[in-house]
């Protein structure tokens, strides 16, 4: 309570002595001879702890360090590191709150702190404190633990003034020492650079001229005292002499040297040269006030003259007689004026939202210019005369454009600049905001996204935003040039300075005394007089002489700040996976070593150069990963690295102060990347030996597998030419198969007729009966190998139904006893059951034991048995048949399965199909068919056949369709019926018909015209090609067509025959050896009426013929019906052949009156020859052309005749008869009552009706 009495006491006596300073200074002159400080500040919101700050300094290592009342600060110009008591660490400060920061000769620092009997000395190397009794503090030290006597003896001095802090106001006192005048620091609420406290807690200067104030309550105060004089012009809002508003958007000088500046919402403020202000506002009672206080642009012509654009249109500021004069034309009116620009008459370019306009200064009016096929908006922005003349235009969106005003007035575009150009013209936006020409004559385009150069020597741009990111990348406000050459850009990002012949570039920034970072839209403007430049803001203007910007030659001294592995900051003596990366603090460093766990590290660092820190730049790279320097600003003071390989790298960094002045030694850092276990050199010796044993048994086993891969080459070459071998025997036998079926056909048809024609001689019937046998034996044997052929294509499938086996095999043994009695063989039947009903393909299982029956009588000499033997328990059902006949020998045993091989001991002649055809049945139904062959006698053996059969089968039990899945091949039964027979028994056809043969096979041909040339006309075609040719010719009533033909086959050929309108109405019936149902399938799929597998009977063939003849006269019979019965466009078509009748009868209908009407114009009409139509009407009608259209005339006249309409004259013409006496006679001959009686009749019938009541 004492001291915060005596605190008090003191701050009253400051305020005292601080009014007593201040009225002292009234009569003082003006304070040139003082340094115009301008402080920035680092407080709470700069990351410090607290704002009270007792004890300031500098370490030998560059970093800046303040004490407050809760804990010790390190700053390196951007981050703040916070050391504080820690009762668990003996090595962190003693107490929190620091009473002074002292260095010692050696550059250690010292710590006091509220605990008087403690020092804390801080230790670089292991970045912690040592706490030592205060009598162990060094002697040059001791003087200065006390506060008191610190503030006593703290000052500094810089030329010829010094600072020291007031002892009894705690305030900051700057003395002339030439003079000795003195100035008390005061707070400055309107001056954003003044200090932010006026009791001023310690005062340190470092080596760089940057001095650093502790405040009691605001923390540090800043200010450098080279800095550039950066002055500023800004709104006080207690006096009239400051600007109307600190939101400036354009700035002018007039003759008089006096300064006009525009506001955005204030009107206009002129500042006198000699220091007085004046203001221009909208005052809506007078004539003689601007028109908005919304000002876009100020410009002050030649002739003294002040043009003010406004958002509402144009004013102008008379000098003679000291008032505004409103621009009251209506083009402009209402109209927002952006640029201004003058040209060598004097005449004023406006820049406006409607597009360009023209003061004529002589007509004193306004001109507009139509751009609008130019500019699709004409929002112009900006406004600029080049030393040619040429007006350069900058509009909102669409870019530059460059005009030539001709003679007559008009605006002639000579160049475009677009962002959208090829990329020597191109600039980086269509937004411009400022175009200025400088003294080479090159046109600085600022546009929306950086600062472009157009050279008009090379039609090229230069877009210097791509330049890196020292370049500003937004909006460039405002460009100009001062005399020396350099250009000026005012940005929001501040004002940058740049070098045109090296490209050099510095940006001032609010760090150096910029009223703020962000410039206004156009708010630029040099002075003549005294190369002084003005840019506005949104805080009011800054201006200043380019010859007083000074360079800061001291370059920054660069420190590693930080350290982060996988994002986690790394302090010293800090564990990571069981190891200690850092023994010292970072900056300390010279290298670190990392292991491959450290997938991502992070460096921080810091420029330890506190003039402006904001504006130092930065390079670093990564030697061994990077490949050039990466440049950036202080922003981006962390560089991160992830994954690097294993190795050994070196990262250096290098910075530049604000002013551009680079450190030409960087900081160094060596860094080791430790591999992984599995990639040391141990790990890799290993590996050697590995890839070395590897290599032996890869080399060992490509020797093997060379072997072993050749014999497999070797084994497979011979299983495909096995393959092959088997493929062209399976082909053959299925092509001689298809080939022998043709002359079965020619054998066993003439046997049937033979037996027919055989009568009863016995002796002519057995060898007939012989014949018929061998072939049908033979047929079998073709059927069989086509049958194997399907299995390899994977087409054949079992129709498994319920079967009663012992019967089916009691059939097939039946079928043997005559051959089996013949060679005195004894067969039997052994069955454990008088009846087994099995699921099975009957067909197939019969096949397999027709087979099995047959070699066993073929091998079985005389006096042998052959015994087939069923058995059945719960799971199989067994089937042996054995015979004592001549036995298999062992090396047979595995070869007589497999198709065209026979065991050695087989008679000759056999296909060897027969077993193997046998065994695919079988396995097919699940079961296994295997063989046994033992010595019985001496000179027999006792063969078994074993068939085992499960009882349920893997296929599903299917109940067989109308169509089997194979055609049926066996010929039907013979009967004694004939072929004269079967007709007489048929309804007799109405006339002899034409039967077309299209058969490759002379024979076969020959055979069936020999048969049907008794009962009908026939025609022959050796193939398809010639068929088609005879059919267009003759128009055939039907078709027998072979399949397998050269040219064009019976598939195409019956095609082409239904796709033909002349002959799709003839039937066709197809005949081939191929008795796939697929087959038949395609062959009815393209219109066949009829398939026919051969061998077949020919009396049934007839009588397929006979029944496809009789529908289609049935058909011609109702086609016939149908013309007769006809009632006109009541046809609807169903066929090709109802639609051809239909398009015929329409086309007489249409030319019924036509009396010349000719068969010709009707087959021209249709597309048809006179013959062809004439046959199709024929085969169709059953009426020729004539009698059609006869038929036509006379129905359509019974049609008029019952509507009794119409004379009987009239009638005769109109259904086109020139002579009415042959129209009676026609008419009564077809009808059999003449026109007159015909009408009269149905008028009689019509009277008869009953009559409507109503």
């Amino acid at each position: 309570m004492i001291m915060l009495g005596a605190r008090l006491t003191e701050k009253k006596t400051m305020i005292n002595i601080m009014l007593l300073v201040l009225l002292m200074s009234i009569g003082l002159p003006a304070c040139g001879q003082f340094l115009q400080l301008k402080f920035d500040h680092i407080t709470s919101e700069n990351a410090l702890p607290q704002s009270t700050i007792h004890g300031i300094a500098k370490d030998k290592y560059g970093f800046m360090w303040f004490g407050t009342w809760s804990g010790l600060c390190r700053y390196d110009g951007y981050n703040i590191r916070v050391y504080r008591y820690d009762a668990h660490n003996p090595r962190s400060l003693v107490n929190n709150r620091i009473h002074n920061i002292l260095t010692d000769k050696e550059g250690d620092l010292w710590i006091s702190t509220f605990d008087e009997q403690y020092l804390c000395r801080y230790h670089y190397e292991t970045d912690d404190f040592e706490r030592l009794p205060v009598g162990d503090c060094p002697p040059e030290l001791q003087d200065k633990i006390n506060r008191r006597n610190h503030r006593l003896q703290v000052n500094v001095s810089y030329q010829q003034t010094r600072w020291h802090l007031d002892n009894l106001s705690t305030t900051l006192v700057e003395t002339h020492l030439p003079s000795g005048k003195q100035k008390t620091y005061t707070v400055d609420a309107a001056d954003p650079w003044s200090i932010n406290d006026a009791y001023v807690s310690d005062l340190f200067m470092d080596d760089q001229h940057v001095i650093w104030l502790g405040t009691y309550s605001n923390g540090i105060n800043r200010a450098y005292l080279d800095a550039s004089p950066f002055h500023y012009l800004y709104h006080y809002p207690d006096r009239l002499n400051s600007l109307a508003e600190n939101i400036v958007r354009s700035i002018s000088e007039d003759k008089e040297g006096n300064l006009w500046v525009g506001t955005r919402s204030k009107g206009v403020t002129l500042v006198k040269k000699n220091g007085g202000y004046q203001h221009f506002q909208h005052d809506p009672q007078t004539e003689h006030s601007i028109q908005s206080n919304y000002i876009k642009k100020i410009f002050c012509d030649a002739e003294g003259y002040t043009w003010i654009g406004s958002q509402n249109g144009l004013d102008r500021y008379n000098p003679r007689l000291g008032r505004i004069e409103r621009i009251r034309d209506s083009t402009i009116l209402n109209t927002g004026v952006y640029g201004m620009a003058e040209d060598t008459s004097g005449d004023i370019w406006l820049a406006t939202w409607n597009g360009i306009c023209k003061f004529d200064r002589n007509r004193q009016s306004i001109e507009t210019f139509d751009l609008s096929h130019i500019l699709t908006q004409q929002h112009v922005w900006s406004i600029f005369i080049d030393h040619k003349g040429q007006i350069w235009a900058g509009t909102e969106g669409e870019g530059v454009f460059v005009f030539n005003e001709t003679h007559n007035g008009q605006l002639v575009l000579l160049r475009k600049l677009h962002h959208g150009n090829p990329t020597a013209t191109a600039i980086s936006d269509n937004r411009i905001y400022s175009i200025f020409e400088d003294r080479e004559n090159r046109v600085w385009i600022g546009t929306g996204n950086g600062l472009d150069c157009y050279d008009p020597q090379t039609n090229r741009v230069k877009q210097l935003s791509q330049l890196g990111d020292l370049w500003p990348k937004g909006t460039i406000a405002g460009i100009t040039e001062d005399e020396n050459g350099f250009l000026w850009a005012s940005h929001k990002q501040g004002i940058s300075r740049i070098n045109k012949q090296t490209l050099d570039i510095r940006t001032f920034s609010k760090q150096d005394g910029l009223q703020s970072n962000e410039f206004a839209d156009g708010a630029v403007y040099r002075s003549v007089r005294g190369n002084r430049l003005y840019f506005g803001g949104n805080k009011g203007i800054n201006h200043f002489c380019p010859d007083s910007i000074r360079t800061n030659n001291t370059p920054p001294k660069v420190v590693l700040t930080e350290l982060r592995i996988l994002n986690q900051p790394v302090e010293v003596n800090q564990e990571i996976n069981n190891r200690i990366v850092l023994q010292r603090p970072l900056y300390l460093s010279s290298s670190i070593a990392l292991t491959h766990e450290d997938k991502s590290i992070s460096i921080e660092f810091a420029a330890l150069h506190f003039v402006n820190p904001a504006g130092n730049q930065y390079a670093y790279m990564l030697e061994g990963f990077d490949k050039d320097w990466i440049y950036g600003d202080a922003s981006k003071r962390v560089a991160s690295y992830s994954n690097l390989a294993p190795g050994n790298y070196t990262f250096k960094v290098k910075a530049s102060n604000s002013d551009g002045i680079w450190a030409t030694v960087p900081t160094e850092l060596s860094i080791s990347v430790a591999p992984a276990f599995w990639a040391s050199k141990g790990a890799y010796s290993l590996y050697t030996l590995i890839f070395l044993l590897l290599l032996y048994a890869f080399y060992y086993y490509i020797t093997r597998y060379t072997k072993l891969k050749s014999k497999l080459n070797y084994e497979a070459i011979l299983h495909e030419k096995e393959r092959e071998l088997h493929e062209s025997k399976v082909q053959f036998f299925t092509n001689i198969s298809h080939e022998i079926k043709t002359p079965l056909t020619l054998i066993l048809s003439p046997i049937q007729q033979l037996k027919t024609w055989g009568g009863q001689d016995l002796r002519v019937q057995e060898q007939l009966k012989t014949m018929e046998t061998n072939g049908q034996h033979l047929l079998k044997t073709v059927n069989q190998l086509l049958d194997i052929r399907r299995f390899e294509t994977g087409n054949e499938e079992l129709h498994i139904e319920q079967t009663e086996l012992i019967s089916l095999i009691q059939q097939v043994v039946d079928s043997f006893t005559q051959q089996a009695r013949q060679k005195k063989v004894h067969l039997k039947l052994a069955s454990s059951k008088p009846a087994i009903y099995v699921p099975l393909d009957a067909d197939k299982m019969e096949k397999v034991l027709y087979n099995l029956l047959s070699n066993a009588i073929k091998f079985t000499d005389s006096g042998g048995m052959i015994k087939v033997r069923i058995q059945q328990n719960e799971a199989h059902l067994h089937i042996d048949v054995i015979d004592n006949g001549k036995g298999i020998s062992p090396e047979d045993l595995d070869r007589i399965f497999k198709p065209f091989l026979q065991g050695k001991s087989t008679v000759p002649g056999g296909t060897g199909l027969g077993l193997s055809y046998s065994k695919t049945l079988i396995e097919m139904h699940g079961g296994k068919l295997t063989v046994e062959s033992r010595a019985n006698t001496k000179r027999n053996k006792l063969t078994i056949f074993h068939i085992v059969l499960p009882q349920a089968p893997n296929q599903q039990i299917t109940v067989p369709t109308e169509e089997p899945e194979t055609l049926q091949d066996t010929p039907v039964p013979s009967t004694n019926v004939s072929s004269e027979e079967i007709g007489e028994q048929l309804p007799s056809l109405p006339r002899q018909c034409t039967l077309l043969l299209v058969e490759d096979n002379d024979q076969m041909r020959s055979y069936l015209a020999q048969f049907f040339r008794s009962s009908y006309h026939i025609l022959e075609a050796p193939n398809g090609e010639q068929g088609l040719i005879l059919a267009r010719k003759h128009v055939p009533d039907l078709i027998i067509s072979d399949v397998m033909m050269p040219k064009i086959d019976g598939i195409s050929f019956t095609r082409q025959v239904k796709a033909d309108i002349l002959l799709c109405h003839i039937p066709v019936i197809l005949l081939t050896a191929r008795t796939w149902v697929e087959y038949e399938v395609e062959g009815l799929e393209t219109g066949a009426d009829d398939y026919m597998v051969k061998p077949f009977y020919l009396p049934v063939l007839a009588l397929k013929v006979r029944n496809q003849l009789l529908t289609r006269f049935h058909i011609q019979e109702r086609f016939k019906q149908q013309v007769i019965a006809i009632e006109p466009t009541k046809i609807t078509p169903q066929s090709p052949d109802e639609a051809l009748l239909q398009k015929v009868l329409a086309y007489i209908e249409a030319h019924i009156q036509d009396s010349d009407l000719k068969i010709e114009d009707v087959c021209r009409a249709i597309g048809l020859s006179r013959a062809q139509l004439y046959r199709k009407m024929k085969a169709l009608t059953g009426y020729t052309m004539n009698d059609l259209v006869k038929e036509i005339r006379l129905k359509r006249a019974q049609q008029l005749l019952q509507d009794n309409k119409f004379q009987i004259n009239e009638v005769a013409y109109m259904v086109g008869f020139n002579d009415p006496e042959y129209f009676r006679k026609t008419f009564k001959t077809k009808i059999g009552c003449s026109p007159s009686a015909y009408a009269k009749k149905h008028q009689m019938s019509s009277s008869d009706m009953p009559q409507d009541s109503t």
